[in-house]
């Protein structure tokens, strides 16, 4: 992820230097798409003791007023990935990333300590039996490969399941979480106003992660939902 947004930030620090070349891509799509040309806006005077006696800057040219713009864009959104993704959090879990990933624990010890569930040594050590076979090359592809494993084998790597927990539930930035909180007033409406606690979490990490609620096969959902309990089998029947 930290590579992905350096790309981005050098892609958008190029486009700086390429604003004549928009603009007039820009112009070719709207000739091309018959819209309404660039003007430059009517411009309104500012009250006299905001500007002063000084003259009021008038842009002359499309490329003069929108010029400003095309800027301010770029360096909002430079500056936006640049505090969102240099924190100290997202730091430690590319550290973590790395030891799972590599296998290595040298030089990342100091991190490892910070949480008493993880040995260090121990997870040294399965670490190497753990990768000498496999080959791993993100953090889901690990937790796959510890769900598909049997029980007895799992426990041999009790490590490196924490070293996996810890990064599933680590999240990597705030993205979620902001659109969940950003969802609330689409899901607790007034006609949801007797909602609890536990079912508004439940509605909202189904609308944040909607094309895992997709895959469900809802058959199955309300097979186990109906065979929790006598009651529920008498009342929904039985699903072959």
């Amino acid at each position: 992820m930290i590579k992905a947004v350096s790309d981005i930030k050098g892609e958008l620090l190029t486009l700086r230097n390429d604003f004549d070349n928009v603009l007039t891509c820009v112009i070719e799509r709207i000739d091309t798409l018959d819209l309404d040309p660039l003007v430059v806006p009517r411009q309104r005077r500012p009250p006299l003791r905001f500007s002063g006696p000084a003259a009021t800057y008038v842009a002359e040219t499309v490329s003069d007023h929108y010029r400003p713009m095309y800027f301010a864009v770029l360096d909002e959104a430079i500056v936006q990935l640049t505090d969102r993704f240099s924190g100290s959090g997202l730091k430690q879990y590319g550290k973590l990333e790395t030891v799972l990933l590599t296998g290595d624990v040298t030089g990342h010890e100091e991190q490892l300590e910070a949480y008493p569930e993880i040995d260090v040594r121990d997870l040294a050590a399965q670490l190497r039996m753990f990768m000498r076979t496999r080959q791993i090359a993100s953090v889901n592809a690990a937790a796959t490969v510890l769900y598909r494993m049997l029980p007895e084998v799992r426990a041999e790597y009790d490590q490196v399941c924490q070293l996996v927990k810890l990064l599933l539930v680590s999240p990597a930035s705030s993205a979620q979480a902001e659109r969940s909180f950003s969802a609330l007033r689409r899901l607790k409406t007034w006609l949801r106003s007797t909602m609890t606690e536990k079912r508004l979490n439940s509605v909202a990490v189904c609308h944040t992660h909607q094309q895992l609620l997709d895959e469900l096969d809802s058959r199955e959902v309300a097979a186990d939902f109906a065979s929790v309990c006598e009651s529920r089998r008498s009342v929904f029947g039985r699903f072959s």
